[in-house]
C-alpha cells in the first residue's frame, strides 16, 4: 500500500504544473510595473487558430550555450493558460511577469494533456528587468494541428508529447512595423499603471534536448 501511495504521489508531481508564488498570474489590471522592478514583463501577440477551444504555451529560462533549461519551481518560467479562440481579425496579446531577467525560450505549445515540443527548433530572447519586452507574434496553428496525430484519449492524467516534427512559428518585432503602437494600446487598455519602457526583444533560433522522467519517459521539460 505504501508503494502504491508513493507511485500516485510521483504521478501527481509529474503531471502537475508549479504554482507561481509572486507575482500572481494572470496579471491584474491594477498592476503597477515600472523601470525599478526586478521583474521583466513578457508580451507576445497570439495568432489565430481554429483547432482547439483554448491552448497553452510555456516560456522557460534557458542557457543557449548548454542548450539546457535553468528554471526552478518558483522562478524562471511563465505558463500562458488558457489562450482562448479569438474573433476573426482580432489582435490578441498575452502578458506575464518573470524573474530573474535573462534569456528565455519557448518550450512547447499544448492543449490539455497534449504537447507539441519545440526541441527541433524554437526561439529564445533576452528579457530585461524593469522593461516591457515584446517578442513578436506566435502562430500556434501548425503546432496545434500536430496534436491531432497524438492519441485521442488520456487515462489517469497521462500526458502525450510530439517531438522533432515542427518548429515554432514566430514573427519577430522587426517584421511588424506597427508593433510598438499595438503593444502600447494593449497596455493602456489592460494595464494602465504600467509605466516601464516598451522594448523589442528580438528572438534568435535555438534547439534543445527533450527531458526525461521516470514514469512519463520522454518529455519536453526538464525534471
Amino acid at each position: 500500500m505504501k508503494a502504491f501511495h508513493a507511485a500516485v504521489l510521483c504521478l501527481l508531481l509529474l503531471t502537475a504544473r508549479p504554482t507561481i508564488a509572486a507575482p500572481p498570474f494572470p496579471l491584474k489590471s491594477t498592476l503597477k510595473f515600472d523601470s525599478a522592478s526586478p521583474y521583466a514583463m513578457l508580451i507576445f501577440e497570439s495568432g489565430e487558430q481554429r483547432v482547439v477551444r483554448e491552448w497553452n504555451i510555456e516560456v522557460l529560462s534557458f542557457d543557449p550555450q548548454s542548450r539546457g533549461w535553468t528554471y526552478g519551481p518558483l522562478k524562471g518560467w511563465a505558463r500562458f493558460s488558457p489562450i482562448k479562440v479569438q474573433a476573426p481579425g482580432e489582435r490578441t496579446f498575452q502578458a506575464a511577469l518573470v524573474a530573474p531577467s535573462g534569456v528565455y525560450a519557448i518550450n512547447n505549445i499544448s492543449a490539455r494533456f497534449w504537447h507539441t515540443c519545440f526541441d527541433a527548433g524554437t526561439q529564445a530572447f533576452e528579457l530585461a528587468a524593469g522593461k516591457v519586452n515584446y517578442i513578436g507574434r506566435i502562430d500556434p496553428d501548425a503546432a496545434l494541428q500536430l496534436l491531432k496525430t497524438l492519441p485521442p484519449k488520456s487515462r489517469h492524467g497521462q500526458h502525450w508529447f510530439s517531438f522533432g516534427e515542427v518548429k515554432l512559428t514566430l514573427t519577430p518585432p522587426s517584421a511588424q512595423p506597427d508593433w510598438d503602437d499595438a503593444v502600447s494600446h494593449f497596455l493602456a487598455q489592460n494595464f494602465p499603471k504600467v509605466t516601464a519602457p516598451v522594448v523589442a526583444a528580438e528572438p534568435f533560433a535555438v534547439s534543445f534536448e527533450p527531458g526525461h522522467s521516470a514514469l512519463a519517459g520522454k518529455i519536453c521539460q526538464k525534471y
